[in-house]
């Protein structure tokens, strides 16, 4: 038995894990699993009791995997989903081969030990990532401790990927959504929909860095996010699809920036294997002493959104009701629980990793340390004026307006 251990790349195309799953059970004759194994991580809990996964974060993974089983049916391939770990499943099955994605922070690496110390053949790949180690410029010894060094290595390096063409079905889904910014389907099809729509849209890529700090509706961003984490996305296919529109537009800004974002997320991606388990703790790996405590009370305010902060209080009840938050709105609600309330980033940190759709423990982690200063920032501290950025990113009041109705 061939078995394809699904992770974080769950889509068909560009994936170099399923691929060579594939083909191995068309050469050999072995029949072929896919497998996904939620680790208990839909009942666990993590710091200071968080659940580690919110009932909206659970089906939006169900969502995804029973979009990618049913792509996957017409294949005669069966996905299996087991609730515990992958090596307790494979301990009884013990198949001939397995093949899977790699991925970088300190708990996924260590679920990859348990497999590979199991004696299986064992085939892994880089899915999850727009490169490979090996494609890092300068390599991962002389990996820059600050996100501009790195943007313009990889910039001069202008890479660009050869990827398979697919047959697209348009979006459905209305672009005016005032209720969520999120109102997607989860899995493949819904991802590279909303790919070439927003693309395509006059207000969309072209108009991206323009827009991107917006706050409502659908529009103003590329809502990619979500499908690079379950990884129904793939983050060179976005990359690549970028430069196709730049040259038709004869060079374009707005659809440059969305490959700076790209980058941002590559730059957290190498940050977080390096770091290992230390990107977890309160003092980062940059063994910064942080003063915050925690105080209980004062982040149950936070979570319900009854801060008194009107800007927070929206984007906590947002969050809360949708999964979904900008990324100008996080910005504000991380700086404020550590600037504001004095309160220990982790906490913070791991309440996001409960709730959003886009959950992806080297994005959501490294940020908070940038932002708390035990991370990547070279700025000693990033705090928000968050009046001073309701008035800029929110002038006519809607998105408060709208979210503290509620």
């Amino acid at each position: 038995m061939i078995v394809w251990w699904v992770r974080h790349d769950q889509r068909l195309s560009d994936n170099p894990s399923w691929e060579f799953a594939r083909r191995q059970a068309e050469e050999t004759g072995h029949p072929l699993r896919a497998v996904f194994a939620w680790n208990g991580l839909d009942s666990a809990r993590g710091l200071g009791g968080i659940p580690r996964m919110s009932p909206q974060r659970i089906q939006w993974t169900r969502d995804g995997l029973d979009s990618l089983a049913h792509e996957l049916e017409a294949l005669g391939v069966k996905l299996i989903q087991t609730p515990g770990s992958m090596a307790e499943w494979l301990r009884i099955q013990q198949p001939k081969t397995l093949v899977y994605s790699r991925g970088v922070a300190s708990e996924e690496r260590q679920y990859e030990a348990d497999v590979d110390n199991l004696g299986l053949q064992v085939r892994r790949f880089w899915a999850h990532t727009l490169l490979t180690p090996d494609q890092i410029p300068g390599g991962l010894d002389r990996f820059p401790h600050t996100f501009t060094p790195f943007r313009h290595r990889v910039e001069r390096e202008a890479f660009e990927f050869e990827l398979d063409e697919l047959a697209v079905d348009p979006i459905t889904t209305s672009p005016t959504s005032p209720d969520n910014a999120f109102p997607f389907a989860a899995g493949e099809a819904a991802a590279l929909a909303r790919l070439n729509a927003y693309l395509a849209h006059p207000d969309g890529a072209a108009a991206y860095k323009t827009r991107r700090n917006g706050l409502m509706g659908t529009e103003f961003s590329t809502k990619f996010s979500p499908w690079l984490a379950s990884g129904a996305l793939s983050p060179r296919r976005i990359w690549q699809a970028c430069l196709d529109l730049e040259d038709q537009l004869g060079g374009s800004p707005d659809v440059e920036w969305i490959r700076v974002e790209l980058l941002w997320r590559e730059y957290f991606q190498w940050v977080a294997y390096q770091a290992g388990p230390q990107l977890f703790q309160k003092r980062g790996f940059r063994e910064v002493p942080p003063k915050n405590g925690f105080n209980a009370k004062a982040f149950q305010r936070w979570v319900d959104g009854t801060t008194g902060d009107e800007l927070v209080d929206a984007g906590m009840r947002e969050l809360a009701a949708t999964g979904f938050s900008s990324n100008r709105a996080r910005q504000n609600l991380a700086s404020f629980l550590i600037h504001d309330l004095g309160l220990d980033w982790r906490y913070g940190a791991a309440y996001f990793e409960s709730q959003l759709l886009d959950y992806d423990p080297a994005s959501n982690w490294a940020n908070w340390a940038y932002i708390a200063g035990v991370g990547n920032d070279p700025r000693p501290v990033r705090r928000f004026n968050t009046a001073k950025q309701a008035a800029d990113y929110d002038a006519n009041n809607a998105f408060r307006a709208h979210w503290l109705r509620a």
